[in-house]
C-alpha cells in the first residue's frame, strides 16, 4: 500500500471516528437534557444546538462515504489525494461549520469554501467529461473539456442556492442571511439586501474557483493531451491498454 492510500485511509478513520463520537456523545447529552428539567438553562436553545449538531454529524458521516460509492458504482478510480481533500471539504464545511459557528466568526470563510468547491467540482466535472469521452470514444476539444469543468461546477454551485433559498423560505433557516445587519461585510450595496449580495458573491466566488479549474485542465488536455488521457484512464477500473492506446492514435 503506497503513502497516498495510507493517508487517504487515516483520514476518513480519523473523520469518521471523530463524527460518529460526537454523534454518540450529543446523543446522550441530548436524552439528558430531555429527562432532567430542571438543569436550570433554557433548555430549548440547548436542545435545538444539539441536534443540529447531530443532523450535521450524520449528514457528513454520510457523504463521507459518497466517493467510495462512486468508485464502486462508476467503476472509477479516484485519485486519493482528491479523496482527502473533498472529505476534508466536507467535514469543514457541514460539520466545522455548524459546531463552532464559523460561518458568523469570520465574513470570509464562506467565501472560501465557495471557492474551494468551484475549484474541487471542476476536477469532477473534468472525470465526468473523461468518462464520457472514455466510454463513447470521442475526440472532446480541450476548449469543450474546460467549458464542461466550468459548466458543470457552476451549475452545481446554483443547485445549492436553490437548496438554500428553499430551506429558509420552508424551514425558516438563514442560510442566504437575510437577517444580517446591512453594516456587515459583504459584496454589493446596504440597500440590495443582505440575502441577495450574499447569493451573488456565492456564485461569483463559485465561477472564479470553476475558471481556475477550467484553466488547468484545458492547459492540461491540449499541452499534454497524451499524458493526461493515460493518467485519466488509470483511474477507470478494468481499463486495458487497447483502449488507451485507441486515444492515443486519434492525437497522432
Amino acid at each position: 500500500m503506497n503513502f497516498e492510500k495510507t493517508l487517504r485511509n487515516r483520514a476518513f478513520l480519523f473523520i469518521r471516528t471523530a463524527l460518529i463520537i460526537s454523534i454518540v456523545a450529543n446523543l446522550v447529552t441530548l436524552l439528558l437534557l430531555l429527562l432532567n428539567e430542571s438543569a436550570g438553562i433554557e433548555p430549548s436553545d440547548v436542545i435545538s444546538k444539539r441536534i443540529e449538531l447531530i443532523l450535521a454529524g450524520i449528514a457528513t458521516l454520510l457523504l463521507s462515504f459518497g466517493s467510495d460509492y462512486i468508485e464502486h458504482k462508476e467503476r472509477i478510480d479516484i485519485p486519493d489525494i482528491l479523496e482527502i481533500v473533498i472529505v476534508l471539504f466536507i467535514y469543514a464545511g457541514i460539520f466545522l461549520s455548524t459546531r463552532f459557528k464559523l460561518y458568523y466568526r469570520f465574513f470570509w470563510w464562506d467565501d472560501l469554501l465557495h471557492l474551494m468547491s468551484g475549484i474541487i467540482i471542476g476536477f469532477i466535472g473534468f472525470i465526468v467529461i473523461y468518462k464520457i469521452n472514455y466510454k463513447y470514444s470521442m475526440d472532446i476539444s480541450p476548449v469543450l473539456v474546460a467549458l464542461f469543468s466550468f459548466s458543470f461546477a457552476v451549475m452545481l454551485g446554483v443547485v445549492w442556492e436553490i437548496f438554500e433559498f428553499s430551506s429558509d423560505v420552508v424551514l425558516g433557516t438563514a442560510m442566504q442571511k437575510w437577517d444580517l445587519l446591512q453594516t456587515e461585510v459583504m459584496l454589493g450595496k446596504a440597500y440590495q439586501g443582505s440575502g441577495l449580495r450574499d447569493t451573488m458573491s456565492d456564485l461569483i466566488v463559485d465561477s472564479i474557483g470553476a475558471f481556475i479549474t477550467s484553466t488547468i485542465t484545458y492547459v492540461m488536455y491540449k499541452n499534454k493531451k497524451n499524458k493526461t488521457l493515460e493518467e485519466m484512464s488509470k483511474m477507470i477500473k478494468g481499463n486495458n491498454d487497447n483502449s488507451t492506446s485507441k486515444h492515443t492514435d486519434k492525437d497522432k
